[in-house]
């Protein structure tokens, strides 16, 4: 059986070429069911299609599809934003660990997502699409970031950033410390993290270290840092007076 989907952007020459995209590389998979230029019109086709997969543009013209995200009681559908090079639309969906394509929309980017959406279809992470959505909306709406969520290969997990201590990578794999010493390991590299992470707390300390400056309680001549739970950072040798006299402005 197919899959259901629906694109929702208010560019018409945009939804033409994805539908013609979707025709021609997906067939017998996925289905397009319907197109929307606005928040009513979109929320009105979700609900009566009951899409598996939504290509959402970000700014429609009556406002922002995270309007229509807010709107639904439950999301139960595999979510594509497609975006301009929108800094703040991209870091709202970056936090939220949410798929996405720039425009202009190059074709093999669109059928990797759409390959993916299909995988995910098919083994999909239990209430997932909410804590994603719901993390992306309040970044994009208020520009402030409390949360940020990270993905396993089974799990989506919410991380308040006051309660991360440290990353620390190893190749492209990159572990995120908590407070209370638990941890979550994902498949990418510290450069991720470095893009999620406010600068306000956190500096990148050492190639494959980034720490958050509210738990450094001191820092030894040697040039390590000692956080929380007598968990010791090593500092780059050559960049070691320059980062110390970060972090210890950022604690002020």
């Amino acid at each position: 059986m197919s899959l259901k989907l629906i694109t929702i952007d208010d560019e018409k020459y945009v939804r033409d070429f994805l539908i013609e995209e979707v025709n021609k590389n997906f067939q017998n998979v996925i289905d397009v069911c319907g197109q929307a230029a606005s928040i009513k019109d979109g929320l009105e086709l979700i609900k009566r299609i009951k899409p598996d997969i939504v290509l959402l543009d970000i700014e429609l013209e009556d406002g922002v599809s995270f309007d229509i995200l807010k709107r639904l009681e439950k999301i139960d559908f595999e979510i594509i934003f497609v975006t301009g090079f929108d800094n703040k639309a991209i870091q709202a969906i970056k936090l939220g660990a949410l798929d996405y394509l720039l425009k202009p929309i190059d074709e093999e980017e669109l059928e990797k997502a759409l390959n993916k959406a299909v995988s995910n279809r098919q083994a999909p992470i239990k209430n997932s699409s909410d804590i994603m959505t719901d993390v992306a909306s309040q970044f994009y709406k208020s520009e402030k970031k409390e949360h940020i969520v990270l993905k396993t290969s089974d799990t989506v997990h919410l991380v308040k950033l006051n309660r991360l201590m440290y990353c620390k990578s190893e190749g492209n794999y990159t572990t995120f410390y908590l407070d209370g010493q638990s941890s979550i390991l994902i498949s990418r590299p510290l450069k991720y993290a470095v893009e999620l992470l406010p600068e306000l707390n956190f500096v990148r300390c050492q190639q494959s270290y980034i720490i958050n400056t509210k738990y450094v309680t001191r820092f030894l001549k040697s040039g390590t840092i000692i956080l929380q739970d007598k968990i010791e950072i090593p500092v780059s040798g050559r960049n070691k007076e320059s980062i110390l006299k970060l972090v210890m402005s950022k604690m002020k």
